[in-house]
Protein backbone atom coordinates (compact mmCIF):
# COMPACT_ATOMS: atom_id res chain seq x y z
CA UNK A 1 0.00 0.00 0.00
CA UNK A 2 2.80 2.00 0.91
CA UNK A 3 4.69 1.53 -2.61
CA UNK A 4 1.04 2.34 -4.08
CA UNK A 5 0.79 5.67 -2.42
CA UNK A 6 4.48 6.80 -3.65
CA UNK A 7 3.55 5.85 -7.03
CA UNK A 8 0.70 8.06 -7.22
CA UNK A 9 1.78 10.79 -5.88
CA UNK A 10 4.79 10.53 -8.29
CA UNK A 11 2.24 10.55 -11.24
CA UNK A 12 0.59 13.41 -10.06
CA UNK A 13 3.82 15.49 -9.64
CA UNK A 14 6.21 14.40 -12.08
CA UNK A 15 4.70 16.34 -15.24
CA UNK A 16 5.12 19.42 -13.67
CA UNK A 17 8.71 18.78 -12.44
CA UNK A 18 8.91 17.75 -15.46
CA UNK A 19 8.01 20.98 -17.33
CA UNK A 20 10.07 22.97 -14.90
CA UNK A 21 12.65 21.36 -15.26
CA UNK A 22 12.40 22.19 -19.25
CA UNK A 23 11.74 25.63 -18.67
CA UNK A 24 14.34 26.24 -16.45
CA UNK A 25 16.78 25.22 -18.39
CA UNK A 26 15.51 26.45 -21.38
CA UNK A 27 15.83 30.26 -19.48
CA UNK A 28 19.20 28.89 -18.09
CA UNK A 29 20.80 28.78 -21.23
CA UNK A 30 19.15 30.94 -23.78
CA UNK A 31 17.83 34.11 -21.57
CA UNK A 32 19.78 33.75 -18.17
CA UNK A 33 22.73 36.46 -19.22
CA UNK A 34 20.50 38.47 -21.31
CA UNK A 35 18.38 38.99 -17.68
CA UNK A 36 20.90 39.64 -15.69
CA UNK A 37 22.63 42.20 -18.30
CA UNK A 38 18.88 43.65 -18.18
CA UNK A 39 19.59 44.57 -14.68
CA UNK A 40 22.88 45.89 -14.84
CA UNK A 41 21.05 48.45 -17.22
CA UNK A 42 18.08 49.73 -14.57
CA UNK A 43 19.12 52.73 -12.96
CA UNK A 44 16.76 54.59 -9.98
CA UNK A 45 16.39 57.83 -10.84
CA UNK A 46 13.77 60.28 -8.79
CA UNK A 47 10.97 57.60 -9.33
CA UNK A 48 12.23 54.39 -8.67
CA UNK A 49 9.17 52.09 -8.53
CA UNK A 50 9.51 51.21 -12.87
CA UNK A 51 12.71 50.56 -12.22
CA UNK A 52 12.13 48.10 -8.96
CA UNK A 53 9.45 46.30 -10.44
CA UNK A 54 11.71 45.63 -13.71
CA UNK A 55 14.58 44.10 -11.34
CA UNK A 56 11.60 42.06 -9.38
CA UNK A 57 10.14 40.46 -12.50
CA UNK A 58 13.62 39.69 -14.06
CA UNK A 59 14.67 38.41 -10.11
CA UNK A 60 11.44 35.72 -10.82
CA UNK A 61 12.61 34.78 -14.17
CA UNK A 62 15.84 34.10 -13.24
CA UNK A 63 16.66 30.41 -13.40
CA UNK A 64 19.87 30.95 -10.61
CA UNK A 65 20.13 29.10 -7.18
CA UNK A 66 20.82 31.99 -4.48
CA UNK A 67 24.23 30.63 -4.99
CA UNK A 68 24.05 31.85 -8.39
CA UNK A 69 22.77 34.93 -7.86
CA UNK A 70 25.04 36.16 -4.95
CA UNK A 71 27.62 35.87 -7.63
CA UNK A 72 25.58 38.52 -9.59
CA UNK A 73 24.68 40.47 -7.50
CA UNK A 74 27.98 41.42 -6.11
CA UNK A 75 29.39 41.97 -9.87
CA UNK A 76 26.41 44.40 -10.54
CA UNK A 77 26.73 45.95 -7.28
CA UNK A 78 30.48 46.54 -8.09
CA UNK A 79 29.51 47.86 -11.84
CA UNK A 80 27.18 50.63 -9.54
CA UNK A 81 23.74 49.08 -9.79
CA UNK A 82 21.86 50.69 -7.13
CA UNK A 83 21.63 48.45 -3.84
CA UNK A 84 17.39 48.97 -3.62
CA UNK A 85 17.63 47.33 -7.56
CA UNK A 86 19.76 44.38 -6.40
CA UNK A 87 17.71 43.89 -3.07
CA UNK A 88 14.27 44.00 -5.11
CA UNK A 89 16.09 41.78 -7.82
CA UNK A 90 18.06 39.45 -4.94
CA UNK A 91 14.56 38.96 -2.84
CA UNK A 92 12.26 37.91 -5.82
CA UNK A 93 15.14 35.44 -7.09
CA UNK A 94 14.96 33.35 -3.95
CA UNK A 95 11.48 33.42 -3.55
CA UNK A 96 10.53 31.93 -7.05
CA UNK A 97 11.88 31.01 -10.47
CA UNK A 98 11.12 29.40 -13.68
CA UNK A 99 11.23 25.96 -12.44
CA UNK A 100 9.43 26.12 -8.83
CA UNK A 101 6.55 28.23 -10.97
CA UNK A 102 5.67 25.51 -13.27
CA UNK A 103 5.90 22.42 -10.32
CA UNK A 104 3.80 25.13 -8.31
CA UNK A 105 0.54 24.25 -10.79
CA UNK A 106 0.41 20.84 -8.96
CA UNK A 107 -1.53 22.73 -6.12
CA UNK A 108 -3.70 24.77 -8.68
CA UNK A 109 -3.32 27.46 -11.35
CA UNK A 110 -5.17 29.87 -8.24
CA UNK A 111 -2.59 29.29 -5.92
CA UNK A 112 0.66 28.91 -8.22
CA UNK A 113 -0.64 32.56 -9.75
CA UNK A 114 -0.99 34.29 -6.24
CA UNK A 115 2.50 32.59 -5.27
CA UNK A 116 3.64 34.73 -8.71
CA UNK A 117 2.40 38.01 -7.37
CA UNK A 118 3.18 37.75 -3.53
CA UNK A 119 6.89 37.11 -4.75
CA UNK A 120 7.05 39.95 -6.94
CA UNK A 121 5.70 42.42 -4.50
CA UNK A 122 8.04 40.62 -2.39
CA UNK A 123 10.72 41.92 -4.29
CA UNK A 124 9.45 45.40 -5.03
CA UNK A 125 8.28 45.79 -1.34
CA UNK A 126 12.52 45.06 -0.31
CA UNK A 127 13.29 47.41 -3.00
CA UNK A 128 11.07 50.05 -1.63
CA UNK A 129 11.93 49.59 1.85
CA UNK A 130 15.98 49.24 0.85
CA UNK A 131 15.59 53.04 -1.26
CA UNK A 132 14.02 54.43 1.72
CA UNK A 133 16.41 53.82 4.97
CA UNK A 134 19.65 52.61 3.30
CA UNK A 135 20.07 55.87 1.03
CA UNK A 136 22.85 57.09 2.49
CA UNK A 137 24.34 53.70 3.83
CA UNK A 138 25.43 50.33 2.45
CA UNK A 139 23.12 47.15 3.04
CA UNK A 140 25.14 44.75 0.73
CA UNK A 141 29.38 44.31 1.53
CA UNK A 142 30.84 43.13 -1.61
CA UNK A 143 34.86 43.95 -0.08
CA UNK A 144 35.23 40.24 1.01
CA UNK A 145 33.56 38.78 -2.27
CA UNK A 146 35.24 38.08 -5.47
CA UNK A 147 33.73 38.08 -8.69
CA UNK A 148 35.03 36.44 -11.88
CA UNK A 149 34.04 37.50 -15.62
CA UNK A 150 34.43 34.07 -17.33
CA UNK A 151 31.45 32.96 -19.04
CA UNK A 152 30.95 29.30 -19.22
CA UNK A 153 28.83 28.60 -22.28
CA UNK A 154 26.11 26.16 -21.69
CA UNK A 155 23.98 23.97 -23.69
CA UNK A 156 20.16 22.73 -22.96
CA UNK A 157 21.01 19.07 -22.60
CA UNK A 158 23.49 18.49 -20.58
CA UNK A 159 21.71 21.74 -18.52
CA UNK A 160 18.38 19.74 -18.31
CA UNK A 161 20.33 16.63 -17.01
CA UNK A 162 22.00 19.03 -14.06
CA UNK A 163 18.99 20.09 -12.95
CA UNK A 164 17.20 16.69 -12.97
CA UNK A 165 20.37 15.69 -11.07
CA UNK A 166 19.99 17.71 -8.64
CA UNK A 167 15.83 18.18 -7.89
CA UNK A 168 15.19 14.30 -8.22
CA UNK A 169 16.89 13.68 -4.93
CA UNK A 170 14.65 15.76 -2.97
CA UNK A 171 11.64 15.40 -5.18
CA UNK A 172 12.03 11.62 -4.05
CA UNK A 173 12.07 12.68 -0.47
CA UNK A 174 9.25 15.06 -0.57
CA UNK A 175 6.68 12.33 -2.22
CA UNK A 176 7.67 9.38 0.56
CA UNK A 177 7.43 11.74 3.34
CA UNK A 178 4.02 12.90 1.84
CA UNK A 179 3.15 8.70 1.56
CA UNK A 180 4.00 8.25 4.72
CA UNK A 181 2.02 11.21 6.20
CA UNK A 182 -0.57 10.26 3.93
CA UNK A 183 -0.59 6.24 5.50
CA UNK A 184 0.14 6.92 8.95
CA UNK A 185 -0.41 10.65 9.94
CA UNK A 186 -4.36 11.00 10.60
CA UNK A 187 -5.98 13.62 8.57
CA UNK A 188 -7.61 15.06 11.97
CA UNK A 189 -4.38 16.24 13.24
CA UNK A 190 -3.27 18.29 10.09
CA UNK A 191 -6.71 20.02 9.85
CA UNK A 192 -6.45 20.54 13.39
CA UNK A 193 -2.99 21.62 12.94
CA UNK A 194 -3.56 24.15 9.94
CA UNK A 195 -6.74 25.02 11.10
CA UNK A 196 -6.19 27.12 13.83
CA UNK A 197 -8.06 30.36 14.27
CA UNK A 198 -6.67 34.13 14.98
CA UNK A 199 -3.96 32.82 12.03
CA UNK A 200 -2.26 30.64 14.17
CA UNK A 201 -1.93 28.44 10.67
CA UNK A 202 0.01 30.68 9.51
CA UNK A 203 2.39 31.09 11.73
CA UNK A 204 2.49 27.16 12.26
CA UNK A 205 3.16 27.01 8.73
CA UNK A 206 6.27 29.59 9.18
CA UNK A 207 8.03 28.14 11.94
CA UNK A 208 7.75 24.83 10.15
CA UNK A 209 8.93 25.71 6.61
CA UNK A 210 11.87 26.70 8.59
CA UNK A 211 13.32 23.04 9.49
CA UNK A 212 11.25 21.15 6.77
CA UNK A 213 12.11 23.19 3.56
CA UNK A 214 14.52 21.69 1.45
CA UNK A 215 13.65 22.33 -1.76
CA UNK A 216 11.08 23.60 -4.02
CA UNK A 217 9.92 20.63 -5.49
CA UNK A 218 10.12 18.60 -3.27
CA UNK A 219 7.84 20.41 -0.83
CA UNK A 220 5.22 20.42 -3.28
CA UNK A 221 4.46 16.78 -2.51
CA UNK A 222 4.30 17.49 0.83
CA UNK A 223 2.09 20.88 0.75
CA UNK A 224 -0.40 18.70 -1.75
CA UNK A 225 -1.44 15.85 0.86
CA UNK A 226 -1.41 18.92 3.55
CA UNK A 227 -4.01 20.71 1.52
CA UNK A 228 -5.82 17.90 0.66
CA UNK A 229 -6.30 17.45 4.57
CA UNK A 230 -7.44 20.88 5.79
CA UNK A 231 -4.55 23.08 5.03
CA UNK A 232 -5.51 26.49 4.14
CA UNK A 233 -3.90 28.69 0.93
CA UNK A 234 -2.82 31.48 3.48
CA UNK A 235 -0.78 28.77 4.89
CA UNK A 236 0.59 27.33 2.04
CA UNK A 237 1.76 30.31 0.86
CA UNK A 238 3.36 31.17 3.92
CA UNK A 239 5.01 27.72 3.84
CA UNK A 240 5.98 28.72 0.14
CA UNK A 241 7.55 31.58 0.27
CA UNK A 242 8.97 31.61 4.30
CA UNK A 243 10.77 28.36 3.09
CA UNK A 244 12.69 29.29 0.34
CA UNK A 245 13.89 32.55 2.03
CA UNK A 246 15.02 30.72 4.98
CA UNK A 247 16.79 27.51 3.40
CA UNK A 248 20.06 26.83 5.67
CA UNK A 249 21.67 27.08 1.78
CA UNK A 250 20.07 30.36 1.07
CA UNK A 251 20.73 31.64 4.51
CA UNK A 252 24.47 31.19 4.14
CA UNK A 253 25.00 32.84 0.92
CA UNK A 254 22.91 35.83 1.67
CA UNK A 255 25.15 36.23 4.98
CA UNK A 256 28.11 36.67 2.31
CA UNK A 257 26.93 40.08 0.84
CA UNK A 258 24.85 41.20 3.99
CA UNK A 259 27.07 40.39 6.83
CA UNK A 260 25.65 39.92 10.46
CA UNK A 261 23.72 42.95 11.26
CA UNK A 262 21.72 43.24 7.76
CA UNK A 263 21.59 39.70 7.81
CA UNK A 264 19.03 40.11 10.62
CA UNK A 265 17.26 42.46 8.77
CA UNK A 266 16.82 40.42 5.36
CA UNK A 267 15.73 37.06 7.78
CA UNK A 268 13.02 39.38 9.73
CA UNK A 269 11.87 40.85 6.37
CA UNK A 270 11.21 37.03 4.82
CA UNK A 271 9.73 35.73 7.97
CA UNK A 272 6.71 39.12 8.23
CA UNK A 273 6.30 39.54 4.52
CA UNK A 274 6.03 35.43 4.23
CA UNK A 275 3.23 35.64 7.22
CA UNK A 276 1.31 39.29 5.55
CA UNK A 277 1.09 37.34 3.00
CA UNK A 278 -0.35 34.41 3.78
CA UNK A 279 -3.15 35.99 5.60
CA UNK A 280 -3.68 38.54 2.23
CA UNK A 281 -3.83 35.23 0.13
CA UNK A 282 -6.42 33.42 2.94
CA UNK A 283 -8.67 35.90 3.14
CA UNK A 284 -8.61 36.34 -1.10
CA UNK A 285 -9.45 32.60 -1.46
CA UNK A 286 -11.89 32.65 1.46
CA UNK A 287 -14.18 36.07 0.38
CA UNK A 288 -12.84 36.33 -3.19
CA UNK A 289 -12.35 33.20 -5.50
Amino acid sequence: MLALSIWFQFTQIAPYWAAGLVAGSLVSVFLSAKLTGKVAELTGGKFRLPALIAASAIGIASPLCMYGTVPVIAALGKKGVPQDLLAAFMISSVLLNPNLFMVTFALGSALTFARLICSFVGGVLAGVLTWVFFKKKALFDFTKFETTDEKKKKSFFPDLLKATRITAPYLIIGIVIAALCDRYVPPEWVASAFGARYGLGVLFAASLSIPLYVCGGGTIPLLRMWMFYGMGAGEAMTFMLAGPATKITNLSAVKMILGAKHFMLYLAYSIVFAMIAGYVTELVFAYVL
